[in-house]
């Protein structure tokens, strides 16, 4: 049979290319400030420069065009629908088609307006139905325009908006769990969010259909590339998950690793401060109080602030992040590393340092002689957190509740996870500090931090007394936290995986009535026109030791990511067999600059081959979409060559005009689908496309 062309296509998404708007803000743009994460500002300008993009689509040759349409600027209230922003995706939508591209729009690309989420958001029982009254708006101004779409992009990672994998420093996606919340509530609310997307799925391809009888609706989840015989074991646990208490149970070791806390403290409150590269190793709390760091100068030295230190030797405590600041504002000065903050001070009092950073906090509580001073500016403003072993979700459920002055009852009495049962066990809470708790405290921060230790304790135990604090060094508050996790890591990363539903093909699972009903209602089986999916990173049978790379670059850890182009052939063949009547669309593959030993381009060519492959053995692979058109604001991340998938390249964060500049990878991708399309017309198959 021959199948019908194979369309290339690229992508884009509204919150990642269009530029913030005050007035329509999206609860992502909410979290990402709470989050500390980089906001999107004008991100690509795609709200005004589409036409170009479109263009730009259109001159490589693409036959369909992938963007999302933003749900906050079309109901930025409950209820109210805006005219002008659904006018302004009718336009959109024209444009594609006049283009000659087939336009395949997606409702729901990991954002939703903050009164949604004030009303209990994505696991709400009513969320359905205010989704399909948001879908219906859309529908009637374009649903007779559009042949293609996309309820929900990637909702198999929506989840991890719910559930915190031990081993990531944030929740990938919103919304994060609520202070005080438990790790079995947290399970509790993925469950109740994948019911919710198959029902809400269901009423909107009903919606779309109603208007346009011929449109395909489906969904596209994030497919890793893993060996067979491993996914099959992961499906096949997700299909024998028959009940909400199982599904917790299967769940639950990829929140909680109590092998991790076995630790010599259970908590350190000690003026730590959250940093990209602390996450890595530490759980941190939300933050509790802020200092300020800040220059002491000896009175007689003629310093007056940073500057006048280039070449000088500046002190701080070894541990904290003032070596950072020194770099920063005296990169060329001598850092020297001190045990504690009286050494520092002692040593600059005498003259064998020119100044000394630290915070204000440690700065009074040591005291400075009369010779000394501190200087005005502020060098750093911190953010201090309760630092703890990663792994302990209820734990930190319960630091940041008491950090908020939550009300919540004793943990004493109640069922909850291994590591609380552990303190339980033992009869008190060990809390390393940097001061001596039974001194008088010279600043309110400090006695912050005994006090915030003390009603840790309080609500575990429901009493007083059963703290026992530990004195511990700056430079002494990491390791005594990451006992094992250098060690362990790789392999727990693993088995957290392997045997839990989060990480099944649970959406084409429940499309194909293998999931327990709690999780797909009977009546949300088969409700997809085609099997869509993203696929970017895999591993083969010979690279299990390569898993842990696998599983951070599905967290958005690019990096390390491992490429397995025929990854994506075994993900064609399993989602044939499941689904042979139905056509498969690839909505999402792309690569950053370069990842494990490929270019952009290399990896577009490889992954390209074997999409013709699958096509020359019957597979029916209609669409192959490039993620992304362009540079855009990858989710939070930083922006560089490790978070930049675009064929047009955009210097988002220097170049204020955004010009769009043709990449490598853009003059392969238009060759490809130049003599794919030949090969195509001349039914030749793969063996033309080889020649590329």
């Amino acid at each position: 049979m021959k199948l019908p062309e194979l369309l290339f296509g690229v992508a884009t998404s509204d919150h990642q290319a269009e530029a913030y708007n005050a007035d329509f803000p999206d609860f992502r743009d909410e979290w990402e400030k709470k989050q500390g994460q980089t906001l999107r500002g004008k991100a690509t300008d795609f709200w005004n420069r589409y036409p170009e993009d479109i263009g730009l689509a259109r001159d490589l040759g693409c036959k369909i065009f992938r963007f999302s349409i933003s749900w906050s600027r079309v109901e930025p209230r409950s209820g109210e629908f805006d005219v002008s922003a659904l006018d302004h995706y009718r336009k959109v939508i024209q444009a594609v088609r006049e283009a000659g591209m087939l336009p395949l729009v997606t409702l729901h690309h990991f954002t939703w307006p903050v009164h949604i989420e004030q009303r209990g958001g994505m696991t709400a029982k009513d969320f359905p139905h205010w989704y399909v009254n948001y879908a219906k708006a859309v529908v009637e101004v374009i649903g007779d325009q559009v042949p293609y779409w996309v309820t929900f992009n990637e909702p198999n990672l929506l989840v991890y908006g719910y559930v915190k994998p031990w081993w990531q420093p944030r929740y990938l996606v919103p919304p994060g769990a609520l202070s005080g919340e438990t790790l079995s509530d947290q399970l509790d609310r993925a469950a109740l969010l994948i019911r919710n997307i198959f029902l809400a799925h269901r009423l909107v391809r009903q919606t779309i259909q109603s208007k346009n009888p011929l449109a395909k609706v489906g969904a596209n989840p994030f497919v890793l590339g893993l060996p067979g015989p491993l996914q099959f074991a992961i499906d096949l646990l997700a299909t024998r998950t028959r009940s909400g208490k199982a599904f917790g149970r299967r769940n639950r070791k990829m929140a909680e690793q109590p092998i991790l806390a076995l630790t010599a403290v259970d908590l350190i409150i000690s003026r730590f401060t959250p940093t990209r590269e602390r996450a890595i190793s530490v759980a941190f709390s939300h933050p509790y109080a802020e200092g300020f760091e800040r220059l002491v100068l000896r009175k007689d030295s003629g310093f007056a602030k940073m500057g006048d230190l280039a070449g000088r030797i500046i002190g701080y405590v070894r541990g904290s992040i003032a070596v950072r600041t020194i770099a920063k504002f005296a990169p060329s000065s001598h850092p020297r590393p001190f045990s504690n903050h009286r050494e520092g001070l002692l040593s600059l009092q005498a003259g064998a340092i020119d100044g000394f950073v630290a915070d204000d906090v440690a700065i009074l509580q040591t005291g400075l002689s009369s010779d000394l001073v501190i200087g005005s500016d502020i060098l750093r403003r911190s953010r201090y957190a309760v630092g703890m072993a990663k792994g302990n979700p209820d734990l930190l459920s319960l630091v940041n509740a008491a950090v908020e002055g939550m009300e919540s009852p004793p943990v004493a009495g109640k069922s909850h996870g291994a590591i609380l049962e552990r303190i339980l066990r033992r009869g008190y809470l060990r809390v390393g500090v940097t001061c001596d708790p039974d001194e008088v405290m010279s600043h309110e921060t400090t006695a912050k931090e005994v006090e915030l230790a003390k009603e840790v304790g309080r609500r575990i135990f429901g009493r007083d007394g059963c703290v026992e604090f530990r004195k511990v060094e700056l430079d002494q508050r990491i390791s005594l936290l990451t006992s094992w996790s250098k060690i362990l890591e790789p392999i727990l990363k693993t088995m957290s995986v392997v045997g839990t539903v989060l990480n099944s093909n649970w959406w084409h699972l429940g499309m194909a009535g293998k999931l327990p009903e709690f999780l797909c209602p009977k009546q949300c089986v088969g409700l997809q026109d085609y099997v869509g999916l993203d696929y970017y990173w895999g591993v083969d049978s010979f690279e299990l030791g390569r898993m842990h790379q696998l599983i951070d670059a599905s967290m958005s850890h690019f990096d390390g990511a491992p490429v397995d182009p025929p990854g994506l052939s075994r993900v064609l063949n399993r989602f044939h067999r499941w689904f042979p009547k139905l056509e498969i669309m690839i909505i999402e593959n792309g690569c950053i600059e370069s990842a494990d030993n490929f270019t952009r381009a290399e990896y577009l060519l490889a992954h390209v081959r074997e999409v013709t492959r699958a096509r020359a053995t019957g597979i029916p692979v209609r669409a192959y979409i490039y993620w992304s058109i362009t540079s855009n604001r990858e989710w939070g991340l930083p922006f560089g060559p490790a978070s930049d998938f675009g064929l047009f390249h955009i210097d988002l964060d220097n170049d204020s005009e955004l010009k769009r500049v043709m990449t490598p990878s853009a003059q392969l991708y238009k060759k490809i689908i130049r003599e794919e399309g030949r090969a195509q017309r001349r039914s030749s198959g793969v063996q033309e496309f080889q020649e590329l």
